[in-house]
């Protein structure tokens, strides 16, 4: 595993100062329910610790860290494979903590196309999103990627049976700078229109416009507004498989620090995960609550649906065997598929000390 990563001088200002710098993906995460909470801002102060915002910052590039972990004080919680590719190819991280909440995927169409099982798109043309940014890893197109090829699998079909089209993005930043992650999100939710009809994505509109026949879809509650505006349906949803491998794509979520953060601070590591796993605990006994809260701060528009998935899943971080080994899964695919460069363990990647120092002292 190489890296040419120099931390900056603010950077290592910064750490000594037990200033902790987070990024939470818009995804179904406990962290983003804690930060909302206050719980992880009590849990630091309790350490003499604080944390800022990566996207608070007055930055034009704030957003990158994200992505590659270019900073030796953030800890990062959401999709995987910007973690793995962190670690396999730039720097050293540490994984400690991973959640299973995201939906498999579904398999949509036109509503009046005589398409009616993923085996009927032989020949046919499959979007997939391509983000036209080389500086970070194409995290959408990787996952979709995953779970198309997994659809195809299932019914006999491979790579070959199926036309590949891009859909190209820009893939912009334009948000400006805010204190808290709703803070960005809320400017992605202003197209009401969009949002409601399911056509805001490059991939549905492709779709609608005939340049397409199909698309893959792991959003939380955008197949059902699809299919309410009478002109998609749904041939296939993953998650009706008893097959739970077919669930890693971008998922199991991951939650990574910087090594030398988690080297000279563990008292302020472990006071994070503290913070998450009490949301995790309230999201589970909570659904509809906290169903509330990810709507502010994720991509996902509707509390009703986001209160239906979170009964499917358990939010409180944890690295179980199973978990580990969907990551594996993950990190094969990323390597096999060419969105990584270097190989790497992921059982040697996670340290569960800190977990367990978490939960022990809870």
């Amino acid at each position: 595993m190489g890296t040419n990563f120099k931390p900056s001088a603010t950077d290592v200002a910064n750490a000594a100062s037990r200033e902790l710098l987070y990024t939470i993906c818009p995804v179904l995460v406990a962290s983003n329910v804690a930060l909302e909470l206050g719980w992880i801002d009590d849990e630091l102060a309790r350490v003499g610790a604080s944390a800022t915002y990566l996207r608070s910052l007055a930055d034009e590039d704030a957003w990158k860290p994200h992505y590659d972990h270019s900073s030796d004080r953030l800890i990062r919680d959401g999709g995987n494979s910007p973690a793995v590719w962190a670690q396999a190819d730039l720097r050293p991280t540490v994984l400690i903590g991973l959640t299973q909440a995201q939906p498999a995927g579904k398999i949509i169409v036109r509503a009046n196309d005589d398409i009616y099982r993923v085996a009927d798109l032989k020949g046919r043309a499959f979007g997939i999103y391509k983000s036209l940014r080389t500086e970070k890893i194409d995290h959408r197109r990787a996952t979709s990627e995953h779970g198309i090829l997994a659809a195809l699998a299932l019914h006999g079909l491979g790579r070959a049976d199926v036309q590949w089209v891009d859909i190209e993005d820009r893939d912009s930043h334009k948000e400006v700078p805010a204190r808290t992650p709703a803070g960005i999100w809320a400017q992605r939710h202003t197209d009401l229109d969009a949002l409601v009809s399911g056509t805001h994505s490059r991939e549905a509109r492709a779709l609608l416009e005939g340049r397409i026949d199909a698309i893959y879809d792991y959003s939380v509650g955008n197949a059902k507004r699809l299919e309410a505006s009478g002109r998609f349906k749904v041939i296939d949803d993953l998650d009706l498989y008893p097959d739970w491998t077919l669930k890693i794509a971008n998922a199991p979520r991951t939650i990574t620090i910087s090594k030398e953060f988690a080297d000279t601070h563990r008292d302020v590591v472990v006071a994070f995960l503290r913070a998450a796993i009490r949301a995790g605990r309230w999201i589970n006994a909570n659904p509809d609550a906290a169903a509330e809260v990810f709507q502010r701060t994720t991509i996902y528009p509707d509390a009703s649906e986001i209160a239906r998935a979170l009964r499917a899943y358990d939010l409180v971080p944890n690295l179980s065997a199973q978990n580990l080994a969907g990551l594996t899964i993950e990190k094969n695919f990323l390597k096999a598929h060419g969105y990584i460069r270097n190989d790497f363990d992921v059982a040697e990647w996670a340290d569960a000390s800190f977990l367990e120092e978490a939960l022990a002292s809870l």
